[in-house]
């Protein structure tokens, strides 16, 4: 089973890193294959579709072979990064039907305004949105391991629901 987890902000001091390093570990704990996507590797300033674009193309194959994804994104005037959108709208077909879990990260008491928005987007590029969880005080965490003690259980609740969505996506 492959994980693909896409770390959504490129923003300098992204506290962001710190979670999605922590989804990272956890998933591959449980031995699946995880592949982290970070948007800084995909500088876009379009959204334009099969244009051959080397980055889109390199971005389509990680998502054609994946079973199911993750997204990890800060709360940016309450919706998400603008580097996290180009990035997934470049692509369309690729998503249908592809299990998706969202973690959202606030330095405060922020993140629902972020979930709302991107699981609408999942929705509408045919994503099947089906576990969440929101770090609060992210400032807080000072490793992976602080993430653990506060966030494990919801983190394997959400392992839990993005791959039994993926099991089921392969019987149909």
């Amino acid at each position: 089973m492959r994980v693909t987890v896409i770390l959504g902000t490129g923003r300098e001091g992204r506290r962001s890193e710190l979670v999605a390093n922590f989804v990272v570990n956890y998933l591959r704990k449980l031995g699946l294959e995880v592949v982290l996507v970070d948007v800084r590797e995909y500088p876009l300033s379009f959204t334009r579709r099969g244009d051959g674009n080397v980055l889109v193309e390199n971005f389509r194959k990680v998502i054609t072979s994946s079973d199911a994804l993750v997204i990890v994104s800060p709360e940016y005037n309450r919706s998400y990064p603008g580097e996290l959108k180009l990035l997934l709208d470049t692509l369309r077909d690729e998503y249908e039907g592809l299990p998706v879990g969202l973690v959202t990260v606030s330095a405060g008491q922020g993140g629902c305004s972020v979930l709302s928005e991107l699981r609408l987007l999942c929705l509408n590029l045919g994503m099947l949105p089906v576990a969440y969880f929101m770090v609060f005080n992210v400032n807080k965490f000072n490793s992976v391991d602080d993430l653990s003690k506060f966030h494990l259980e919801e983190m394997k609740e959400l392992a839990e629901k993005i791959l039994f969505y993926a099991k089921c996506r392969h019987e149909s």
